[in-house]
């Protein structure tokens, strides 16, 4: 039931951590601890208070999802540590991972929108270090905080996951302004990144047309927001998950007026042994279920949102 990063993918990812790990930061890692764990409205299990670290952070834990959803379903654990001593039965770790794929991973659409012409990112970073990605409680939700890793921390990459004609066509992605370079001359509380736009030409230096940069990605500040819909993620919890090597996540996309959730896509990584160090783990390249919908790591995050928020002209990563 574990479905591997694609090869290529996993190749661009380990490179981007190699290329991470060269920077070295000025104080040595501390290795993330859970100590306090808080109930939120929207979590069926308390969380661990670093995970409600910004506004957008909560407003995210606090949004509650319909009562459709799948609710957790208790695993026996001692069954499955009697059962792994039999032949062609897993560990304890990969009979726990099957059944979350199971019992709740996948993808379910509530309420479609027409006509978007953007949307509200909550939740925007930039590429983890290999240091939090190869710590068993270090991210959040590695599903998702991995595929940063495939951006670098720039206007033109952040909007490009949702700008880039002629496959992405939303109009604006706005995010809430953040202490990053490309942002230090905003003083509103959030930004809209607009203007990309690509066409068929040749260009200097190039022999046959091809699908070129017209305009660039633009940036500016905003007081208040124009999109009406939110997409955001959140790690999840379940018992003894991370002591496991699993970790589980969620996208949403919801409205920014009434919190009605839109759109659920869960998934849930299980990381393998990682050389490098006892105890550590792999959640660049952690397997996924098959249960939730894929088509590359950066892929299926965009794809989801054109899913549920279609533009008016119709935008594809390449979902058949």
């Amino acid at each position: 039931m574990i479905r591997s990063a694609p090869r290529s993918l996993v190749a661009a990812v380990c490179i981007a951590a190699a290329a991470a790990c060269t920077k070295a930061p000025y104080d040595p890692y501390v290795p993330v601890q859970w100590t306090r764990f808080v109930k939120v409205d929207g979590q069926p299990e308390p969380i661990p208070e670093q995970w409600l670290d910004t506004d957008e952070a909560r407003i995210a834990h606090g949004l509650k999802l319909p009562d459709s959803v799948p609710k957790p379903v208790p695993f026996d654990f001692s069954k499955a540590r009697w059962k792994s001593w039999l032949p062609n039965i897993g560990t304890v770790a990969t009979q726990y991972f099957d059944h979350l794929c199971k019992t709740e991973a996948g993808e379910r659409i509530f309420r479609k929108v027409q006509n978007v012409q953007g949307l509200y990112f909550a939740r925007p970073q930039g590429p983890p270090t290999t240091d939090i990605l190869t710590d068993p409680y270090g991210p959040e939700m590695p599903w998702i905080q991995r595929s940063f890793l495939l951006q670098s921390d720039r206007a033109h990459d952040h909007g490009t996951w949702f700008i880039q004609p002629p496959n992405y066509n939303y109009l604006f992605v706005e995010q809430p302004r953040r202490a990053v370079p490309w942002q230090e001359a905003i003083r509103e509380p959030y930004v809209r990144l607009f203007g990309y736009t690509r066409e068929v030409f040749v260009k200097p230096g190039q022999v046959v047309a091809a699908l070129n940069e017209r305009t660039p990605m633009q940036v500016i500040g905003v007081p208040q927001l124009s999109a009406r819909y939110g997409y955001t993620w959140r790690g999840l919890m379940r018992e003894r998950d991370r002591e496991h090597g699993i970790a589980g996540g969620e996208l949403l996309i919801y409205d920014l007026q009434t919190t009605e959730v839109l759109a659920l896509r869960r998934q849930f990584l299980i990381a393998g042994k990682n050389p490098r160090g006892t105890g550590r783990a792999v959640w660049e390249v952690a397997g996924s279920c098959r249960q939730s919908p894929s088509n590359g790591l950066g892929g299926e995050f965009s794809q989801f949102a054109f899913d549920v928020l279609q533009t008016i002209e119709p935008s594809t990563t390449g979902r058949k």
